[in-house]
């Protein structure tokens, strides 16, 4: 008998302020964009595979969205 250990691994992203480094900022976010499974919403709609249902591309593309809007301080949601 083997037995699997599990290991969860924490992992947040710096809310991207203006300031800080960008290209740094977004290969986190990309990062944990696949980490979430979202990751091919940044593939755009033109990318979308033809077995994918209308349904299931809206939820990963709105599910993206929200998490890099979470990843944006209030200072950048705001003049945006």
């Amino acid at each position: 008998m083997t037995s699997k250990t599990i290991t969860t691994i924490k992992f947040e992203v710096e809310k991207f302020n203006g300031k800080s480094n960008f290209l740094l900022w977004k290969m986190r976010v990309t990062s944990l964009l696949v980490k979430k499974g979202t990751h091919k919403a940044l593939l755009r709609i033109e990318k979308k595979s033809s077995k994918m249902e209308d349904d299931e591309w809206n939820d990963i593309d709105f599910r993206a969205k929200t998490i890099m809007i979470l990843c944006l301080s209030g200072e950048i949601l705001y003049n945006s």
